[in-house]
């Protein structure tokens, strides 16, 4: 059992601090809480889904035409709805939630409100410390590691990514050293669709997929960021790890109806105790 939580714990925290960075960089950079997140995460694992079972398309591709999908539809949701209000998070809040709604019930009028199943990228397993895991597990939590440490090395390393940090810090003197504040608010929604995309398409093969499932994700991204605080990748991927196996140990020790009440009394805690989340640089 103690090899199962190990073992299980270090997938879904990969996949937790994925699903949470895309989330907590819109809001840092442009003070965006896009409820809507978590819907982007399951509308990916349907657009694969759809592509793959309906359309016959190849796996890979429709894995790449699903994350192009998901960020374009982030773009537009932030061009044609978010930026409008921008800087009210109240009616954010509403509007983003809002958008989530309409995109489940867009998903289970267009595709049913019934399970999916996605096909995986690799077929097989191993046995991992006496534990089986399928090998789609084992790449799931390779590529988020490695989408975790590109998003770092972007943000730390190249122009764009110093640009999203200087606005994230302070938009005014951001705009008075020249950068197009506007500019990087779309670049930082694109990679926030984009790694909710990704997210989503390394889920949908490990588990099934039903409308709802966004919600859930929407909670898991919330709780790490809460937890981990704003402005730290690596913290962000800490957080994911802490809130797996509170949920793990929750779930094999006491009781699996009780894993969501456990998460959200380490939210309730942190935000008493340390709002500003074990490593952010301010309030949550």
């Amino acid at each position: 059992m103690v090899e199962s939580i190990v073992v299980y714990g270090i997938v879904w925290a990969a996949l937790y601090a994925l699903m949470a960075l895309g989330f907590s960089l819109i809001f840092s950079v442009a003070k965006i809480l896009n409820l809507a997140h978590g819907m982007l995460i399951m509308v990916a694992c349907y657009v694969v889904y759809v592509l793959v079972a309906n359309l016959n398309f190849p796996l890979g591709v429709s894995i790449l035409a699903g994350v192009a999908i998901i960020a374009l539809l982030g773009i537009l949701l932030y061009a044609g709805f978010m930026k409008r209000l921008r800087g009210s998070i109240n009616r954010l809040v509403l509007l983003t939630g809002g958008l989530a709604m309409i995109m489940e019930q867009a998903i289970i009028i267009s595709v049913g409100p019934h399970s999916k199943f996605v096909p995986s990228m690799v077929k097989g397993s191993l046995s991992i410390i006496g534990v089986e895991v399928s090998y789609q597990q084992v790449l799931s939590t390779v590529i988020a590691f490695i989408l975790i440490t590109l998003l770092w090395l972007f943000l730390q390393r190249s122009k764009s990514g110093r640009a999203i940090r200087a606005v994230a810090q302070d938009r005014d003197v951001a705009a008075t050293l020249g950068i197009n504040v506007e500019k990087i608010f779309t670049i930082t929604m694109a990679i926030s669709a984009t790694l909710a995309a990704m997210a989503g398409v390394l889920i949908a093969p490990i588990q099934a997929v039903t409308p709802e499932i966004g919600w859930g994700m929407m909670g898991s991204a919330f709780a790490v960021t809460i937890l981990g605080g704003i402005g730290s990748v690596w913290g962000m991927a800490i957080a994911g790890a802490i809130i797996a196996y509170i949920e793990l140990i929750t779930a094999f020790f006491i009781s699996p109806v009780l894993k969501e009440a456990a998460v959200f009394t380490i939210m309730a805690l942190t935000l008493i105790f340390k709002p500003s989340g074990l490593f952010g640089k301010g309030e949550v």
